[in-house]
């Protein structure tokens, strides 16, 4: 899951930016207190990614399925979706961008936040599941 989860993470950022730059300004879009609050909102968010980055990073380093068979198999799905929260974050707040940018200020303000949900479910699935679907360290 150690090249997995850093190429997910470069696919991501990656992803994000190239939806945020390829989408074009509307017109006739004019930008109101929900789009500001998004603009900053999205810096803001972005810096607790970085700065988030290594715990949940770890988190999906770690996870590897304990057994093998059917059981195996969805531990191997839990462990991708656990390992993927840097690509929803990226791709979160690319899509932030790009739906402001076309005038879905609600949409755009809501969809920021997919990597913070990203984030947490992957806590959340690593917490309920390590020793039991997915294997420990020892």
């Amino acid at each position: 899951m150690f090249v997995y989860v850093f190429i997910e993470a470069v696919v991501g950022v990656v992803a994000g930016i190239l939806i945020a730059i390829r989408a074009k300004k509307e017109d006739g879009v004019v930008y109101g207190k929900l789009d500001v609050a998004g603009r900053i909102t999205n810096i803001l968010l972005t810096c607790a990614y970085v700065v988030a980055a290594p715990i949940y990073m770890l988190i999906g380093m770690l996870c590897e399925p304990a057994y093998e068979g059917i059981l195996g198999l969805i531990g191997w799905i839990v462990s991708a979706v656990i390992a993927s929260a840097g690509l929803v974050c990226g791709v979160g707040l690319g899509m932030s961008v790009a739906l402001r940018k076309k005038g879905r200020s609600k949409l755009s303000f809501a969809v920021q936040f997919a990597g913070v949900a990203a984030i947490g479910l992957s806590l959340l699935l690593f917490l309920l599941l390590y020793g039991n679907l997915l294997s420990t360290l020892n």
